[in-house]
């Protein structure tokens, strides 16, 4: 039994037609900044802090001012007093696209377990009701290349003057 020319011209137009569209969706600016801070958050929880420094643009700057390589020594001091760490995104992040720049809003939540300077990072964390503010910008010609510029989150920088 054979099968038909047509079916298989058919079948790859289908085929190719669906990845299309698929990666069409995926490469939007919106999506690919939503799944850039998820990813950025995971990487943290797996304190995986060369792939987070890889993350963060050369000129990044936070609310207290550090820029790149103080950021992640910071992170890596705090996350040095968990056992255990999670991460994650409270709600769905909210972004905006302008240009070649995307602002991600979301309420971070971290738990896990470890000493008391953990918990402490933990119970600072969870009382926030303001959202953490990331901008991520297009580092390329690339859809999926960005890069996180800054990051603020107003409640912890008045909180916290470090």
């Amino acid at each position: 039994m054979s099968i038909p020319v047509a079916w298989i011209k058919v079948g790859s137009l289908c085929a190719l037609t669906a990845v299309s569209v698929l990666l069409y969706l995926l490469w939007q600016p919106t999506r690919q900044a939503e799944l850039h801070t998820l990813n950025l958050l995971r990487r943290i929880s797996d304190r995986d802090w060369v792939a987070v420094e890889k993350m963060l643009a050369p000129d990044f700057c936070d609310s207290w001012g550090h820029d790149r390589a103080a950021v992640v020594d910071k992170a890596r001091e705090a996350g040095s007093h968990f056992f255990a760490l999670h991460v994650m995104a409270e709600d769905a992040p909210k972004v905006a696209v302008r240009g070649d720049e995307a602002t991600v809003k979301l309420k971070v939540g971290v738990y896990g377990s470890g000493t008391a300077v953990a918990h402490a990072i933990m119970d600072s964390v969870r009382g926030e009701t303001e959202p953490m503010v990331l901008i991520w910008r297009r580092s390329g010609s690339w859809p999926w290349l960005w890069e996180l510029v800054s990051a603020t989150h107003e409640e912890l920088a008045e909180k916290y003057q470090l």
